[in-house]
């Protein structure tokens, strides 16, 4: 009697790629924080799904049309660069044999107690599991703007009330070149080259600071819109599906992404610039 083959694994979609993005992994769950626990049992559903995770270089290469993706590719990504992706990420992706991108905040690595170490960095990068991005050097908070609306520095005229002075345009494309290249400098000095991935902080993104993010050295830039990539592309303007802490389980994490893959069969229109609508 010949053993039954096992069914081949249902195809949702072909030629896109779905990015996950994910924060912090810790024992204790909180704002944007999923357990250990909860992102291997994702992990698990994805590939009991059919779902195959792919390093971001790949990603890179197919949108430039230099390689094919296999069906229901699927890219992961961490925010930050907080210290759970060394002590529970790492090990979880090892057992999986799953690659995924960290994108860092530069100032923060080594400074600040929740985040990750340059030892640390170095060790995932040597895993050949890990890839390092950027999260800006030091520019992921809010400043006040002239109209007295909090905005994320990366995208916002910062206006100093006291001296009633506007940031100009050279001053704040001299401001995020700054950053950007000493983020990719110290990324230089740490591991021995620089990295042409980065996400936007808060998801916040416009022209400008999509040419001064190039200028410095910087090609695959990834939003927070949910959507599928698809080839050709604009790669400075990546979608990404948030993996956590929303879902309450894989199931809603499927439903998520299944979501984006009917979504993208749509006539759409990428939007040229986007910022998070905050709380005055």
């Amino acid at each position: 009697m010949k053993p039954k083959k096992n069914p081949p694994a249902p195809v949702y979609y072909r030629d896109a790629v779905a990015v996950l993005m994910y924060h912090n992994v810790s024992p204790h769950s909180g704002r944007g924080t999923i357990t250990p626990e909860q992102f291997e049992a994702e992990l698990e559903f994805l590939e009991q799904k059919g779902f195959r995770i792919i390093p971001v270089s790949l990603l890179a290469a197919f949108l430039e049309g230099r390689a094919a993706v296999p069906p229901n590719a699927v890219v992961l990504t961490f925010d930050d660069g907080y210290r759970g992706m060394y002590q529970y990420v790492l090990p979880v992706l090892k057992k999986h044999r799953a690659p995924a991108a960290v994108f860092l905040i530069g100032e923060y690595i080594g400074t600040k107690p929740a985040f990750l170490t340059w030892p640390q960095v170095q060790a995932l990068e040597e895993s050949g599991l890990v890839t390092i991005g950027g999260h800006t050097y030091n520019q992921h908070y809010g400043v006040l703007t002239s109209s007295r609306l909090v905005r994320p520095a990366t995208v916002a005229r910062i206006y100093d009330f006291r001296q009633r002075h506007e940031e100009t345009e050279k001053e704040y494309e001299n401001r995020m070149l700054a950053d950007g290249r000493r983020f990719q400098e110290t990324v230089r000095l740490r591991l021995g080259h620089e990295t042409p991935y980065f996400a936007f902080p808060y998801g916040a993104y416009d022209p400008c600071l999509i040419r001064v993010l190039r200028a410095a050295g910087f090609r695959y830039m990834f939003t927070v819109l949910e959507g599928m990539n698809k080839q050709r592309q604009d790669p400075a303007r990546l979608y990404r599906i948030n993996a956590a802490p929303g879902h309450s389980s894989p199931r809603c994490l499927f439903a998520s992404i299944q979501y984006a893959v009917l979504a993208a069969r749509l006539p759409h229109r990428q939007p040229t610039a986007w910022c998070p609508r905050w709380k005055e």
